[in-house]
């Protein structure tokens, strides 16, 4: 008997098949506010058509976990559940609020706990035994679904020529072994040109320097908002604009507004040196003291490229792909050197900002 399947259209990636226990998890509420996430949080301030979410990057994870497994039949089934579902926890604007709370995973094996979608998935599985299956390599691994799909959907939608990955060619060549995802040669290619693309994405798409002020204006405004995290976990994107425009803090409503009207904060500081988290820490009370909301001190994660230590399998032996390959050992150091902390002000106390910097560094 066949098994019933429901065809869904993907630019990317063309028809992408859900079968019918995915639907089931598609259809949840959980699952449908993913529609109302941007998946590159306030990059459409700098790339307009920037406004795909992480629904479909969900579904293209999906895709390609299921054209890997179709490959490699002793990864277990479970698996390409854990794929369509690794994003489920994602606060409003992606990435942006983890300044604040918790990462989005841990934030998604709470959904599957406590969330509606949990009594779906209990159907086939344990909790504890789906919460392993998130950590599985092809769903959180080196070179794995989610970054082989966001790569190609992001470089699609921000219009940039770096994102060009051969996927066809990586689950080609993609083999299970039992405990990890290795490899082949013929892969190798393809596994640095996906290198190649994240370490120039990093700059141009990811942490453009416009959008990291407006995320970094909106983190500012929901610190001040304080909104808990037992609400801020079910908030679309709708919900958390629409309250901070209403909120009863009008230094809230002016960052909201700003963001809004693309009226951003200006690079005062820029620096590539890191002064270490303590340092951080101790300038930001410094200035928030004297100029409060109207200064901000942004200090970003520094990339990781953990595709240098993808498994390759090179004449007969496993190796790390950093150890194969110089380029992908230089792609690494620098897309480090991209990484920037910054502190940006409202344009018309920007001088005063400086002076007072020129003081405290």
């Amino acid at each position: 008997m066949a098994i019933d399947m429901k065809l869904v259209h993907d630019p990317i990636h063309g028809g992408i098949e859900l079968d019918e226990f995915a639907v089931k998890l598609v259809d949840t509420p959980e699952f449908q506010k993913l529609r109302r996430i941007t998946q590159l949080g306030l990059a459409f301030l700098v790339y307009p058509s920037a406004r795909h979410t992480r629904f479909e990057h969900s579904l293209g994870t999906y895709h390609l976990a299921r054209l890997v497994s179709t490959r490699n039949p002793e990864i277990e089934e479970g698996v390409v559940y854990a794929a369509l579902l690794h994003d489920l926890g994602h606060y409003p604007f992606s990435h942006t609020l983890e300044a604040l709370y918790p990462k989005h995973e841990e934030n998604t094996r709470w959904l599957i706990k406590h969330g509606g979608i949990g009594d779906i998935l209990e159907e086939n599985f344990s909790l504890r035994e789906f919460e392993g299956l998130l950590k599985n390599p092809l769903v959180s691994g080196d070179i794995d679904a989610d970054r082989m799909d966001y790569l190609v959907r992001d470089a699609y939608y921000t219009g940039v020529a770096y994102g060009i990955v051969d996927l066809e060619r990586l689950v080609r060549n993609l083999c299970w072994d039992g405990k990890r995802l290795i490899l082949l040669e013929k892969g190798i290619m393809a596994g640095q040109n996906l290198l190649l693309a994240r370490s120039m994405m990093y700059p141009t798409v990811y942490q453009h320097h416009t959008a990291r002020i407006a995320g970094t204006m909106l983190v500012k405004a929901v610190e001040l908002e304080g909104i808990p995290l037992e609400e801020i976990r079910f908030m679309d994107e709708v919900d958390l604009v629409a309250g901070l425009r209403m909120s009863e803090k009008p230094e809230v409503r002016e960052l909201i507004k700003a963001i809004d009207e693309r009226k951003l904060y200006k690079h005062v500081f820029l620096s590539g040196e890191d002064p270490g988290e303590e340092a951080i820490e101790e300038l930001r009370l410094e200035l928030e003291a004297e100029f409060g909301h109207l200064v901000l001190v942004d200090y970003p994660p520094k990339p990781k490229f953990e595709e240098r230590n993808a498994f390759v399998l090179v004449e007969g032996e496993v190796k790390r792909l950093s150890d194969v390959s110089p380029l992908v050992r230089a792609l690494a150091n620098v897309g480090e050197s991209y990484w920037r902390w910054g502190v940006y002000a409202r344009e018309d106390v920007k001088e005063e900002v400086q002076d007072a910097l020129e003081k405290l560094l």
